[in-house]
């Protein structure tokens, strides 16, 4: 059924209420008494539609009038999302860390235990029980030196050793004064060897995970000789936050630039030219790029800066 809007049924009450009072005229004059029955009968039937749509008209007044129901907004839950936190590659009493591939497939972990050999026996002879970590398939397979990293307790090594303790201040000092290496450097570093350092390039400081450190490339030697990729290796020498532990890592990097091993004609005429040739060498590669070494100098930053100890 169509349905009509309340202005259009107003209008039809009003029609309807002038047309009821016309025939209620029209039946007051009348004199035909079947013709008055018929319109009464169409006057009742008009008065009831007029009862009928003001019953209707003043219903919806009262619905129109009603307030609107008012709908809370729905609350939205965001339920929080959980980031996954990647696990190190190594974990070995409570020291941890990550290895990029390019570097090692892996790492092998050992507690060396202590060997206190007293003043009669080199200073390199005498350590505490530390923390060795090796590698399974290093980048570098060809060296003087095996790639490795130690995690020495602090205290302990200051008991036994007067040498290891001039290191370990002299590592917190360098962290403070920040020295940018050089030619016959004195860069601190562990563990003890029998051989000077030779020189100090590409000197960086960052942090740990909970400590801070340097690292830098260098040789050691008991002589003058050429840089090159049989003895070059990157370290990185740090402490933790709480003075507790010293990490120390000696790994081996190689460049294109040099020689798998260095050969010398005239030895005395290379030690006479030793100032000039170290001086261009450090130049080159200071200017080299950390990604042009392998491994990459900024890998082993990565993995150096992923350590955590936590004894």
């Amino acid at each position: 059924m169509k349905n009509f809007s309340k202005s259009h049924k107003y209008m039809i009450l009003a029609a309807l209420s002038l047309l009821v009072a016309a025939l209620a005229c029209t039946y007051n004059v009348s004199d035909d008494e079947s013709d008055d029955a018929g319109l009464q009968q169409t006057l009742v039937a008009m008065q009831q539609t007029q009862t009928a749509l003001e019953n209707q008209i003043a219903m919806q007044t009262l619905e129109s009038e009603q307030p609107e129901e008012i709908i809370p907004p729905t609350e939205v839950v965001v339920e929080p999302v959980e980031t996954a936190t990647e696990e190190p590659d190594v974990i070995y009493e409570g020291i941890s860390f990550s290895i990029d591939p390019n570097i090692a497939m892996g790492a092998y972990m050992e507690t060396i235990p202590e060997q206190n050999m007293g003043e009669e026996f080199m200073p390199m002879e005498t350590y505490p029980t530390h923390y060795e970590f090796t590698f399974d398939s290093y980048a570098v397979d060809s060296h003087f030196h095996t790639p490795r990293i130690l995690v020495y307790p602090v205290e302990e090594y200051r008991a036994i050793s007067p040498s290891a303790s001039d290191t370990i201040d002299a590592l917190k000092q360098a962290l403070i004064s920040r020295p940018s290496g050089g030619e016959m450097s004195s860069m601190p570093f562990l563990p003890i060897w029998n051989a000077a350092q030779i020189f100090a390039a590409k000197v960086s400081y960052f942090d740990f995970q909970n400590g801070s450190g340097v690292r830098f490339l260098t040789m050691f030697g008991q002589a003058l000789y050429p840089v090159d990729n049989q003895n070059l290796f990157y370290t990185y020498q740090g402490i933790t936050t709480d003075g507790r532990f010293y990490i120390a890592a000696i790994l081996p990097v190689t460049h294109t630039a040099l020689p798998y091993e260095g050969q010398v004609a005239d030895w005395m005429a290379f030690e006479q030219n030793w100032d000039n040739y170290i001086s261009e060498t450090l130049t080159w590669m200071e200017g080299a790029s950390d990604d042009s070494f392998f491994p990459s100098l900024l890998l082993l930053d990565e993995m150096m800066a992923s350590f955590r100890i936590d004894r």
